[in-house]
């Protein structure tokens, strides 16, 4: 590799890196906060906290690795334009290929990347992050005792626990569960603990009373017992319980899945939504790269023409990725949506590779390029006039 393209290529992965670090913990932030609430609920500890955000990492790297490389070469190029380093470049009769090489090697690396979180390492993220949240809920009996105040698990759900008794014991526990359509449940006990029983959770009940009351009749029925056992998989709200969901599931699995698995019968098109998700997010690494390269890695003499170059590749790359959002997620019914998913990245790859490849670069026509000159010039002069203006300046002596 020459100097000159190890010199690009280290600019454009320094900069595609701390781009990838600082948008993930951004985004990963606003993730944890989503969730937070079950952990802080079920007063789990800040290891549980940790382990949430961490399972979040390779979904949330799959979604902003495109984006990095976009930042990476884009920046890497206007600024290499700004400070005239393209054009000496050019001048000393270097071959487009000299640049586009790093940038190619760049993107590859970040498609390579995203081919790994998507198939291998996301889906066993993915049942860890479930698997955490699951046992918050599992854990709320236990962990989370608020003395006399009320906790709502979900809707028609709730939870009261006077104290904590030594041993692990829970003293004064009731229960209140109206999710039923057409019944009412409360249970009370005096005492009870949290036991594992194989793979399940079982809350048993000590010296207490059942009341179910029907609301199409509106009768009530008691029963009290000196025992009753609970499995605490009826208290894991809708949606956590141990049915694993495409995205918990290898590629493997999901190409070949067991036909007795719940979305196999019940959902199918769910599965194929990840599969075209999977097979098609890796493509936007190499096509962004591209996109940045025809339009800005060619040097420019007009002051805006750079900044307008880029604005045009940041409309094209984020119509292009939201619109992945959009058809990925239309995949699992429609035939048609699933053929644009992975239709959009490549006919992007094919075009702007083509025009790379021939050495071919675009730009916004020049008579644009006048207008938004020309209109740029009125809005500073426009400024300046107004900051000119007496009073406006803001020098304290105004009325």
């Amino acid at each position: 590799m020459k100097q000159i393209e190890r010199y690009i290529l280290r600019r454009m992965s320094m900069l595609t890196f701390w781009s990838l670090t600082s948008v993930t913990l951004l985004v990963m932030t606003t993730q944890v906060l989503i969730r937070v609430d079950v952990l802080t609920t079920t007063g789990q500890a800040l290891g549980a906290f940790l382990a949430l955000a961490a399972t979040l990492i390779p979904s949330v790297l799959s979604i902003v690795a495109p984006f990095a490389v976009l930042i990476g070469v884009s920046q890497v190029l206007s600024g290499m334009n700004a400070d005239s380093e393209l054009v000496v470049v050019e001048a000393a009769g270097v071959r487009p290929i000299t640049v586009l090489k790093p940038v190619l090697m760049l993107s590859v690396a970040g498609s390579i990347m995203v081919i790994l979180l998507s198939h291998f390492v996301e889906p066993w993220s993915n049942r860890k992050l479930y698997d955490v949240l699951s046992q918050a809920q599992s854990d709320l009996f236990s962990v989370a005792v608020r003395s006399g105040t009320f906790m709502q698990l979900e809707d028609g759900l709730y939870v009261q626990v006077n104290e904590k008794l030594p041993g692990g014991e829970m003293g004064g526990i009731f229960l209140a569960d109206s999710r039923a359509e057409d019944n009412e449940t409360i249970y009370y006990a005096r005492s009870g603990v949290i036991r594992s029983a194989g793979d399940k959770r079982i809350l048993f009940l000590v010296d207490g009373e059942l009341q179910q009351r029907s609301l199409s009749n509106d009768q009530i029925s008691v029963v009290t017992f000196t025992s009753y056992a609970l499995d605490m998989a009826a208290f894991v709200p809708a949606g956590e319980a141990a049915v694993r969901r495409p995205k918990e599931h290898s590629t493997a699995y999901l190409l070949n899945p067991d036909p007795e698995d719940y979305y196999v019968k019940n959902a199918p098109h769910v599965i194929k939504q990840v599969l075209t998700e999977r097979f098609s997010t890796w493509l936007y690494p190499l096509a962004f790269g591209l996109v940045s390269f025809v339009f800005l890695g060619k040097a420019r003499s007009n002051r805006h023409e750079q900044f307008q170059n880029g604005a045009i590749v940041a409309a094209i790359t984020i119509g292009a990725r939201g619109f992945g959002f959009y058809s990925a997620d239309e995949a699992g019914g429609s035939g048609l949506m699933e053929v644009l998913t992975y239709a959009v990245p490549v006919a992007m790859i094919a075009v702007f590779g083509f025009l790379a490849l021939t050495g071919k670069t675009l730009t916004i026509p020049k008579a644009w390029a006048r207008t938004n000159d020309r209109l740029f010039d009125y809005v500073a002069a426009q400024i300046r006039r107004r900051q000119n203006r007496p009073g406006v300046a803001g020098d304290g002596n105004s009325a």
